[in-house]
């Protein structure tokens, strides 16, 4: 049976728990998981590298404390809201690259081994014209190409891209994901898929991506991390896993390990929590969800 090594996203601490010391605390205490993914949202606009490269000391220092791995980093809501590396103006897709070079001096200040997600989204009138589109894709691949070896400079063991549920998002299904991967072998670090489960739900119904365990019964050259969130069909909502919401959303604990199983994934298979919530709900809501999400796992 495959195994499941259980960890959680810290997005859910963003305006709540907002330092190390305290997020680290409701990760250890009150969800009693040992593995974060940690998420970028966590630090002040601008990133300012100084300043990011102390706040990434303190966290591997505060982390060792309370025993908890800082598995790898994450972008946020904050970098999905832009193109990055297949912006339309070069010079933002030249920044877009600096950027993931200091996530990637972070990611080694923090002890951690891995970063990535959002990679990027273009824009629509690049979309809609064929040769813009491949030319986009071509200096997305070719930013990522280069950002594989300051990975190992820096003592990355890999890079991670998500799949997300927006058609001009590269990568948003299977086949995207698996041409991305072909596209990326042999980079100095490998480039690996973090899948999240939840935005399946969001891709048009009828297609073969529309189902998270199609996903996890598909091929990849390096076995992906998992995200988990619950969505109810037609939504990304990135929700918790209590009755209600898993009473309507299509991530649901036995058909994930059954295929898990049955594509005869390696053990462990490194999966984070990554629930989302809403800003205006209440604080003591939130821990009881995320509790109750953990809970929901563990019971298989």
């Amino acid at each position: 049976m495959t195994e499941m090594l259980l960890g959680v996203n810290n997005c859910f601490a963003v305006k709540r728990w907002a330092s190390p010391d305290a997020w680290l605390r409701v990760i250890r205490e009150d969800l009693d998981l040992s593995h974060c993914q940690f998420s970028l949202d966590l630090l002040p606009p601008g990133f300012d590298l100084p300043f990011a490269l102390r706040y990434a000391e303190h966290v591997r220092t505060v982390a060792e404390q309370w025993e908890v791995t800082i598995h790898s980093t994450f972008t946020g809501l904050g970098a999905y809201g832009a193109s990055l590396l297949m912006a339309d103006e070069r010079e933002d897709r030249e920044q877009a690259e600096r950027w993931y070079r200091g996530v990637i001096d972070l990611t080694a200040a923090m002890g951690a081994t891995m970063t990535g997600g959002h990679i990027g989204a273009a824009t629509v009138p690049a979309w809609q014209n064929a040769g813009e589109r491949r030319e986009r894709r071509r200096q997305m691949i070719d930013a990522m190409h280069r950002l594989a070896e300051y990975a190992d400079e820096r003592g990355l063991v890999g890079l991670t891209f998500e799949n997300l549920a927006v058609e001009r998002e590269y990568g948003h299904t299977i086949e995207e994901a698996q041409q991305l991967e072909e596209a990326l072998a042999g980079t100095a670090v490998p480039w690996v898929l973090c899948l999240d489960l939840g935005h399946p739900a969001a891709l048009t119904t009828g297609t073969g991506s529309d189902d998270p365990t199609n996903w996890l019964r598909s091929a990849w050259r390096h076995q992906p991390l998992l995200q988990l969130q619950q969505s109810p069909r037609g939504a990304d909502l990135h929700g918790p896993f209590t009755a209600s919401t898993n009473a309507e959303g299509i991530v649901q604990r036995e058909p994930v390990l059954t295929a898990l199983d049955q594509a005869e994934w390696q053990s462990p298979v490194h999966a984070f929590l990554e629930v989302i919530p809403a800003h205006e709900a209440d604080d003591q809501v939130v821990l009881a969800d995320l509790v109750h999400s953990v809970r929901y796992w563990r019971g298989a």
